[in-house]
């Protein structure tokens, strides 16, 4: 099995499994995608959070809130068959956001340094890629190989 897949099993995988319990971006934070795991996470959670003000009649009224918020959303009576299907669906797409990233790394801005297992850009002073960890072997350029026209 090729890297490139088993990455994308692999966030598939923690992606599923953190996503059943309702936590988003863990298969983005595997692929050191920081800013999209983080931002997955906080929409999924603050999609959650609208989903339950909005489904619940006390906390339309305005005065309800601003008098005592405690207590009106303490109050709150809310059909969980009304809120989980958005969240799955958010969850889902989570999920597979983080497999076609997995499938199709970057692209580097040149196309002679970049990694054959990953395709993230290479620095050349090292023997092996700094995001996959991978051997690199880097070969001489031959002498006779350019030809001056």
């Amino acid at each position: 099995m090729t890297d490139t897949p088993r990455r994308a099993l692999v966030a598939a995988v923690l992606g599923t499994m953190f996503a059943t319990v309702g936590i988003a971006g863990v298969a983005h934070l595997y692929l050191r995608r920081w800013r999209r795991g983080v931002s997955w996470f906080l929409f999924v959670l603050g999609s959650g959070i609208a989903l339950l003000l909005a489904l619940n009649p006390a906390t339309l009224s305005a005065s309800a809130m601003t008098t005592d918020p405690m207590t009106t959303l303490g109050s709150m009576s809310i059909d969980p068959s009304n809120v989980y299907p958005p969240l799955l669906f958010l969850l889902g797409l989570s999920v597979y956001d983080a497999c076609r990233i997995a499938l199709k790394p970057a692209a580097s801005a040149s196309a002679d340094h970049a990694c054959p297992v990953c395709g993230y850009p290479l620095d050349t002073e090292l023997e092996f890629c700094h995001w996959c960890s991978s051997a690199i072997v880097w070969s001489e350029p031959e002498v006779g190989a350019e030809s001056d026209r």
